[in-house]
């Protein structure tokens, strides 16, 4: 597998973990893919609950925050999430 593949299969694990929280949160409300993709990458969610400790380090180092949410935007195949 190849770290594209491993950094959205780590953003995958953490929205399963995340998502019930968040949309208690939001009152069930629906999400836009880029508000996942924010929400998803935010205050290290990814290095908690992706468990994939290479791949988070090779996504953090990206150099630029477009590069970042490219790398983890295949994981999110839908317009809306609910």
């Amino acid at each position: 597998m190849n770290m594209k593949e491993r950094i959205e299969r780590m953003a995958n694990r953490t929205w399963e973990t995340i998502a019930d929280d968040v949309f208690a949160c939001l009152e069930n409300q629906r999400m836009k893919r880029d508000e996942v993709i924010e929400t998803v990458c935010d205050a290290d969610y990814m290095k908690t609950h992706g468990n994939d400790a290479e791949a988070y380090d090779y996504w953090n180092k990206l150099p630029t925050y477009k590069e970042k949410m490219a790398a983890v935007k295949g994981a999110f195949p839908f317009k809306i999430y609910s």
